[in-house]
């Protein structure tokens, strides 16, 4: 008998309880995501370096939970491969993506909520092998788009697969879906909470898939710890000790966020505006739209490098206060736009990291300019860039809690959780249902995965003493009485029910 015959066997005939099945195939799901996520970045890391590093001579700064030890040899930049290689990069992903797994396209979360809403939690296992491929080509060339959507469709993936393995029902499968993008969120972002919140919170608008919590934890620790005894426990960035302690800042921390909210929502409408009326209106083949889109990503980037890929080592010198107000404000709209070229065209990656330097560079200008205007009420100006990372994607994507939670693991700020935290909530009010992910519902009752799962029946748990008091003043129905009947019996009449006899009384 084979392995996986053995493993099928032990959860049919021992793993009989829900709750134990769930717990042990999420520990697998962690493993595996874990791993997946190690291979993920490995990959990503070392075509970024033969691309950007010894083709363009372009070593951009890194966060300092990330340096990846090469160093500059010096010499000018070659700005002809930062003009091509988003191109080349697009074009390889495009055939890979558009030939062999169209539900690959984009930045993959939403993929990954449209099979638990809509498909039962089927995800075909070709599905997270092209979407690492691609998202790795892309981002590797200088793409702007984010690792959490791969490694979420990758782990995703898995548990979809992990479920049919051990036959499963639809609502197990579901779970498994979000456990694994739990654990590879978790993993490759240092951020074992935070993945499996953003996990079961990312399917609503409004809501949670509260019942999904415990195995997204389970799967999002165990791969966290692998992927962390591989690279490391400390943080992503090495952030200043900020503190807040000044409560007339939060005035200035609530404008932050309806700053936050106006720059999301024109963030989401070119997005999605880009795709709809651009690239799905060019009348070539779907494989060669994310070329195009790569290649005006390498314009903007033989201009203004910093914008290529993940630009997590700029915000890391947005905390230290090391660029200008000016930089900033152009980083935000350059990034907007590169960011809609890559994802919009059809290229792979996440919207994730995007947010995350775009909120952070948006925090860094307000900080700097809120200062020079009030420079007895602003401390600390450049905490408005970790603030600013958190509360961007919180109204953008309608993950606040999740939001607020990965940027604190990431960075270890939890000494501005309460501006966060008023940020956050702010621009996720004012965005109100705009989002970036398109295959959100507003709410649990909204998903068929939960269709007749609010239909409760009141009486069907009473008993008739608790319902109905006997009174001669109350007329009695026979089973068989028309429907006609008993509408004008409630319309006269002021009681909200009747008994209902048979034949024999």
């Amino acid at each position: 008998m084979s392995f996986f015959a053995n493993v099928q066997q032990y959860f049919i005939k021992y793993a009989t309880h829900t709750t134990g099945r769930l717990f042990l195939a999420s520990i697998i799901v962690g493993v595996v995501a874990g791993f997946g996520a190690i291979v993920f970045f490995e990959a990503l890391n070392a075509l970024s370096h033969a691309v950007l590093h010894q083709g363009a001579n372009y070593f951009a700064p890194e966060p300092m939970g990330e340096m990846s030890g090469h160093e500059s040899l010096g010499g000018p930049i070659r700005w002809w491969v930062l003009l091509v290689a988003p191109a080349i990069g697009g074009l390889i992903s495009g055939i890979l993506v558009f030939t062999w797994a169209p539900e690959a396209e984009g930045h993959g979360t939403d993929a990954m909520i449209e099979a638990f809403h809509h498909k039962r939690g089927l995800i075909r296992k070709r599905v997270p092998v092209i979407k690492a491929i691609s998202s790795i080509v892309t981002i590797g060339t200088g793409g702007s788009a984010g690792r959490e959507g791969p490694i979420a469709q990758i782990g995703a993936g898995f548990g979809s697969y992990l479920a049919n393995l051990l036959r499963l029902s639809d609502n197990e499968r579901r779970t498994l879906v979000l456990a694994g993008a739990a654990g590879g969120i978790g993993a490759i972002f240092r951020s074992p909470l935070g993945g499996a919140l953003f996990a079961v919170e990312v399917l609503y608008k409004r809501d949670f898939e509260a019942k999904s919590l415990i195995p997204a934890l389970v799967s999002s620790i165990v791969a966290y710890s692998i992927f962390a005894s591989r690279f490391g426990w400390g943080l992503m960035f090495d952030t200043p000790r900020y503190a807040f302690n000044n409560p007339v800042e939060l005035v200035f921390y609530a404008l932050f966020g309806v700053v936050c909210a106006g720059v999301g929502i024109a963030y989401i409408k070119i997005f999605y505006g880009l795709r709809d009326r651009f690239f799905q209106q060019i009348r070539i083949p779907a494989q060669l739209r994310p070329a195009i889109g790569g290649l005006l990503v390498g314009i903007v980037g033989a201009f203004a490098p910093h914008v290529l890929a993940s630009g997590y080592g700029y915000l890391q010198q947005a905390m230290n206060g090391q660029l200008a107000i000016q930089f900033m404000l152009m980083a935000v709209v350059l990034k907007i736009l590169v960011t809609s070229f890559t994802i919009s065209s059809g290229g792979s990656g996440g919207v994730f990291a995007p947010s995350l330097f775009i909120g952070g560079m948006l925090g860094g200008a307000f900080g700097q300019l809120a200062a020079q205007l009030f420079p007895n009420l602003i401390s600390t100006p450049h905490a408005f860039v970790l603030v600013g990372m958190g509360a961007f994607f919180a109204g953008a994507a309608k993950v606040p809690i999740s939001s607020m939670i990965m940027v604190s693991e990431m960075t270890g700020g939890y000494k501005l959780l309460v501006p966060m935290m008023l940020s956050s909530s702010t621009a996720y009010m004012v965005t109100s249902r705009t989002t970036l992910y398109e295959q959100q519902v507003n709410r649990m009752a909204d998903s068929p995965a939960h269709m007749g799962d609010f239909t409760v029946d009141i009486l069907d748990k009473m008993i008739v003493e608790q319902a109905y008091r006997r009174s001669s003043s109350v007329p009695v129905i026979s089973s068989d009485t028309p429907l006609s009947q008993m509408l004008d019996l409630f319309s006269e009449r002021e009681e909200n029910y009747f008994p209902v006899v048979d034949k024999q009384g």
